[in-house]
């Protein structure tokens, strides 16, 4: 009769170490494998680990309380055949305890198994395929592969500039009572109506169209509105031009042959290049709110969130369903303070509300 001495497994949950809860052994017990050896607590649960071989219990390597390292011995066994032999247990599997009660619950013979796990080990769902008690795929075959286009390429290296630049959100609320009969009024959506106002508030604010760079903060004095677009090959940013000095109609109509162009793959690079302040119109898909990123250099992007009845508390204190949204506006604060950034939202909430003032913009 031969020696094999058991380690703690890694029981699968990252952790390093195990607390010994009570043997179910005890030193000259002969056990059968898989036969309930230990409970081991971690910090997420108590584990009942199973004997990987068929033998005497020769020594137990820690008392009741005691914190064993994963990879540190726990259990030597007096198993025949020699030290060499498997002793009639599967200890040259490689599976987790949890794995190994449960092939023996379910009747399986780890040994038989191909794992499919990494490193070569046999999971859970190796056991139940074997037990028939669900189907196993072949490795991989849940698994679509979806090539990323250069287009998705492009997104993701200006999603990582974005997510590079120390950028915050602030979020507020807008009564779209007046908004909404306004642009009914008009026959348009309410995106055109809302970037006539945000340029009227970048006249007060102009930091909002502005870029950092490592020398100098740019203040632009032209608004280039960048306008999302969603294709069904990716999100693409062409820019309405000189918008400060258009027309509600006249942004309506920009804003439509831009997204036409977008979604027909037909924008020109020019038409996606020279944005100073991003407007991304969140609601069009059904979306409240959101924390839109940056479209670097620009120190700013706003979102309009969906436009739908809520209860808003009114002048005296009562409480009516109103159309209203979210605006959400991330900055970049390198270039804008957050009582910066806070006053300017303030004071484009305060023009959307603001029946004589929407009017007065120009059509």
């Amino acid at each position: 009769m031969g020696e094999r001495v058991f380690t703690l497994p890694d029981l699968g949950e990252g952790l390093e170490e195990g607390e010994i809860v009570s043997w179910l052994v005890s030193e000259g017990d002969a056990v059968e494998l898989n036969q309930p050896l230990v409970e081991v607590e971690t910090a997420k649960a108590t584990v009942e680990i199973p004997s990987p071989f068929a033998g005497t219990i020769a020594k137990l390597h820690a008392g009741a309380g005691e914190a064993v390292p994963v990879g540190a011995p726990l259990v030597t066994f007096g198993v025949a055949g020699g030290g060499d032999g498997d002793g009639g247990g599967t200890a040259t599997v490689a599976a987790t305890p949890v794995v190994r009660k449960l092939a023996k619950d379910l009747g399986v013979e780890l040994a038989a198994l191909t794992a499919t796990g990494p490193g070569g080990r046999i999971t859970s769902e190796d056991v139940r395929g074997a037990a028939g008690t669900e189907p196993r795929p072949a490795p991989g075959a849940d698994v679509e592969r979806i090539e990323v286009s250069p287009v998705r390429r492009t997104i993701a290296k200006r999603l990582e500039q974005a997510a590079a630049v120390p950028h915050v959100t602030t979020f507020r609320n807008v009564d779209c009572t007046h908004l909404e009969a306004f642009r009914q009024e008009l026959t348009t959506s309410p995106l055109p109506v809302f970037v006539t106002a945000l340029c009227a508030t970048i006249d007060a604010h102009p930091l909002l169209n502005a870029a950092w760079t490592s020398e100098a903060i740019l203040v632009h004095r032209t608004v280039h509105v960048g306008v999302a677009v969603d294709t069904d090959r990716g999100l693409f940013v062409p820019v309405l031009r000189d918008a400060g000095r258009l027309g509600i109609a006249e942004i309506a109509s920009r804003v439509r042959s831009l997204a036409e162009a977008a979604r027909a793959n037909v924008l020109k690079p020019d038409d996606l290049a020279g944005a100073t302040i991003s407007v991304s119109n969140t609601g069009s898909y059904g979306s409240e709110a959101g924390t839109p990123l940056l479209n670097p250099p620009n120190a700013v992007t706003i979102a309009l969130g969906l436009i739908r009845p809520r209860a808003l508390v009114v002048e005296g204190g009562a409480v009516e369903a109103r159309p209203a949204c979210t605006l959400s506006l991330t900055f970049d604060h390198r270039v804008l303070d957050g009582a910066a950034a806070g006053r300017a939202l303030t004071d484009l909430v305060d023009r959307l509300q603001d029946e004589a003032v929407l009017r007065d913009l120009p059509r």
